[in-house]
């Protein structure tokens, strides 16, 4: 069963992320994968998330 989830918390890991400048630092944080939160950074420096950090 996959995990969804909501955009407050991929904006949350994605500010971490760029913050740390760090994506295995912000996975093991959020206990998440880096691939994960690389695609997540990579889609909101594109623009799919209409919100600014």
């Amino acid at each position: 069963m996959r995990r969804k989830f909501s955009m407050e918390f991929k904006l949350e890991v994605i500010k971490d992320a760029l913050d740390l400048k760090s994506l295995s630092l912000a996975a093991r944080k959020h206990r998440l994968n880096s691939k994960m939160i690389y695609r997540w950074v990579h889609e909101f420096k594109q623009g799919k998330y209409d919100i600014q950090v």
